[in-house]
């Protein structure tokens, strides 16, 4: 008996979940068209879509290749935020990064202290203690020297014409070269965005 009433109370939980509409969740191709797109923050695909645009841009302008050392060592800097959301800059620049790497043309720096603190402080301790060994402890390492840095900001853009709001997000970057201390490549990428509340499409 309490079978079949546990039976019973589970199919009309079950009833009554499918007549509010309840869905299950369920995956979705992270590059394909069915992500929920939110007209008020910055989504996942837009993170990638910045960085794809941007390094390919880089790319396709050639300056890789024209830096001394290859692949050029490069150094990211820490990206400003001037958005009005609040969220870890370090997505968009793990994205740039893997973009950057995924050419084969730099190796990005990860135990340098230039910029106060390295990145990978295990990666950085384990290198000072073989520099050490190799009785090389008091020279500067020049494998921590980059040919180039890499600034990056992003920036939005809002505007409402009746119940459409519209926002650009927009990420600029420079590269700069470290021999010169000029910049070699400035590029832009933007992702536009229009709705009423958050849909799924593009």
């Amino acid at each position: 008996m309490r079978t079949t009433a546990t039976t019973i109370a589970a199919l009309a939980l079950c009833s009554l979940l499918s007549a509010t509409g309840c869905q299950k969740a369920q995956y979705v191709d992270p590059k394909g068209n069915d992500l929920v797109v939110s007209v008020d923050r910055m989504n996942i695909q837009d993170w990638s879509m910045l960085a794809d645009q941007t390094v390919q841009s880089m790319v396709g302008s050639g300056v890789l290749t024209r830096l001394p050392n290859q692949p050029a060592g490069i150094l990211l800097n820490q990206p400003i935020n001037t958005t009005t959301q609040q969220f870890d800059t370090d997505a968009i620049m793990k994205k740039i990064r893997i973009s950057l790497l995924n050419t084969g043309r730099v190796q990005v720096i990860m135990t340098s202290d230039l910029g106060g603190t390295p990145e990978d402080k295990i990666a950085a301790k384990a290198q000072a203690i073989k520099e050490q060994k190799a009785g090389r402890g008091g020279e500067v390492n020049m494998a921590n020297v980059p040919d180039a840095t890499l600034t990056a900001k992003l920036i939005e853009d809002r505007v409402r014409a009746g119940n459409t709001r519209q926002v650009a997000y927009v990420l600029q970057m420079s590269l700069t070269d470290t021999n010169t201390g000029r910049a070699i490549w400035e590029g832009e990428a933007q992702v536009v965005k229009q709705g009423e509340k958050a849909g799924v499409g593009f």
